[in-house]
């Protein structure tokens, strides 16, 4: 178990999703290794901000598809990325358009967020994001602790 100090952190998806041709097997991708917030500590509206993406099918619809979670099967998270004194990027790529979206998470003392890439049955990852009271950012990934400030 270490702990390090980082400039950014960055959990991708198990399987990148996007380089697969066959839309078949690009939605199975992305239904297994897409990254979903399995965990939140109270999640409000407050707490994020839509950077890009379609206004209709997206910006409209943020509130639900927050956690990774599209029922229409066209959003999915493919990467979680932190920096010094900045938010929490989730980026998500529509599998209809090929086009990427960005959900900004605002830094919030007390706020722990857990991020899964595939499903408990087989391959699957875990990472925690947690956030001090003087707005630090903390990763836990395979017992090691990546501190940003």
């Amino acid at each position: 178990m270490g702990a390090y100090k980082q400039k950014s952190f960055v959990f991708t998806a198990l399987d990148d999703f996007r380089a697969n041709t066959n839309p078949e097997q690009q939605l199975d991708a992305a239904q297994e290794f897409g990254i979903r917030i399995i965990h939140d500590n109270g999640l409000q509206k407050s707490d994020y901000k839509v950077i890009s993406g379609p206004f209709w099918r997206f910006r409209l619809h943020a509130d639900r598809l927050i956690k990774g979670v599209d029922d229409d099967c066209s959003f999915f998270i493919r990467k979680v990325e932190a920096t010094t004194n900045s938010s929490t990027k989730l980026y998500y790529y529509d599998l209809k358009t090929g086009k990427e979206a960005i959900i900004a998470i605002k830094r919030r003392p007390g706020l722990h967020l857990s991020f899964c890439s595939g499903r408990h049955r087989g391959l699957f990852l875990v990472v925690d994001m947690m956030c001090s009271e003087e707005n630090h950012l903390c990763f836990l990934s395979f017992g090691d602790r990546f501190d940003i400030e």
